[in-house]
């Protein structure tokens, strides 16, 4: 871009990364680093999505699981962040809990009951003994199952993503340049890095009106097909 952005149109395609961070040489050999600032809660129900359209069900179960639990760990640190707790004592804190699930589920629980009043909505029993069924017994599901599945995880994170971002915006901010600094941290000083934002079902970036508002399944009919030739 920087020496021919008129005439060089590179596109390469790259694999979703666990750290969010995408490095790239082009076609005149510079290398450059990409960081998506999306969390990985919201790449991860898009993973779920795009399983769907692929006819893999069991992997959008999954996939949707993975993304409801790290919305809890995104919600944990963006309440303590907005509080003034520092990054060294909340990523020391995390460490204790980080391989225990029902430990963090716990943990978003009782902070939300602190914030807000009440008890969080979380998915039902039916849905509860549905994941399990799936991901430790060995089920296979619909494409209605899974479907209705990541629907269920769809209501339950949707309403607490819009009080977090309403009453902690710092709190939010911080938990995302706290994610861009981590994946910073890697790059090489000599090569250019950017940041990039990309449309997912579950996003913090879109203010459309309505948008939270979609079905999954009506989210599914949006879904950009890459192709590279």
């Amino acid at each position: 871009m920087i020496e021919d952005a008129t005439s060089d149109k590179y596109i390469t395609a790259v694999e979703v990364r666990n750290d969010g961070r995408y490095e790239v040489t082009c076609s005149k050999g510079h290398k450059s680093v990409t960081i998506l600032q999306e969390q990985k809660f919201e790449v991860l129900f898009d993973i779920g999505a795009y399983a769907i359209v692929d006819g893999y069900y069991r992997e959008a179960v999954s996939s949707f699981t993975s993304s409801l639990e790290r919305f809890y760990e995104f919600v944990i640190m963006a309440v303590l962040f907005d509080k003034g707790i520092s990054e060294e004592d909340l990523k020391k804190a995390w460490k204790l809990v980080e391989r225990q699930s029902p430990r963090q589920i716990g943990a978003f629980i009782f902070i939300y009951l602190t914030e807000f009043g009440m008890p969080p909505i979380l998915l039902s029993r039916d849905n509860v003994d549905f994941r399990d069924e799936v991901i430790h017994q060995g089920r296979i599901p619909t494409r209605q199952e899974a479907l209705n599945y990541g629907q269920a995880v769809l209501d339950v994170v949707r309403p607490v993503l819009k009080q977090v971002k309403k009453k902690y915006p710092n709190g939010v901010q911080k938990t995302v340049f706290q994610h861009l600094k981590d994946c910073r941290l890697d790059a090489n000083d000599i090569c250019p890095v950017s940041t990039m934002t990309i449309r997912t079902i579950l996003s913090l970036a879109v203010a459309e009106p309505g948008y939270d508002e979609r079905s999954l399944e009506e989210s599914l009919t949006d879904l950009r097909r890459w192709e590279v030739s």
